[in-house]
């Protein structure tokens, strides 16, 4: 009959190994707990810039790529829809993100009045498609829906007016 080894009679090298093999498994299981989930690996919708009007035609005018100008107004419903249906939606986003710089302007308060007047939106929401240069390209009132945007988006960028701005944005780089 074996006789049970005391507790100090055991090689140490084992007892290492042993603790290891019980404490590792607890650890794997912490750190999966306390890392937290990339954001690099989720679908985003729309990213908007955020800064003034000038700020943003700057913006355009260094990366060369078009804006994508959403009018919009606090007591709207398609607006409210439209951001609650298609800014957040990845199809969207991988649509415009890579080729637009996208802006929204409250038509209601800050630089919005003056530029509501200024580009003539008379309804909302209202979008423009502006060329770096500030030639606006297309303009659209009202949302039709996710799937109207995304072909909508496609048609601006074959317009011969920013296809031309983007062909010297590249040649500049």
């Amino acid at each position: 009959m074996p006789v049970p080894l005391s507790r100090n009679k055991l090689p140490t090298h084992w007892t290492r190994l042993y603790l290891w093999g019980m404490k590792f498994p607890a650890l794997i299981i912490m750190l999966l707990l306390t890392v937290p989930p990339t954001q690099a690996d989720e679908p985003t919708g729309m990213r908007f810039f955020a800064g003034s009007w000038q700020q943003v035609l700057a913006e355009s005018q260094r990366t060369g790529k078009p804006l994508f100008v959403e009018f919009y107004a606090n007591w709207c419903p398609p607006c409210h829809r439209m951001a609650r249906e298609a800014f957040p939606n990845p199809a969207v986003g991988n649509a415009f993100n890579p080729h637009f710089i996208n802006y929204r302007i409250d038509a209601e308060i800050g630089e919005g009045p003056e530029l509501t007047k200024r580009f003539g939106v008379r309804s909302f929401p209202t979008t423009l498609y502006v060329t770096p240069t500030g030639e606006i390209v297309h303009r659209a009132v009202g949302y039709a829906g996710v799937n109207s945007m995304i072909q909508q988006a496609g048609l601006v960028l074959k317009m011969p007016p920013v296809r031309r701005a983007i062909r010297q944005q590249r040649r500049r780089h």
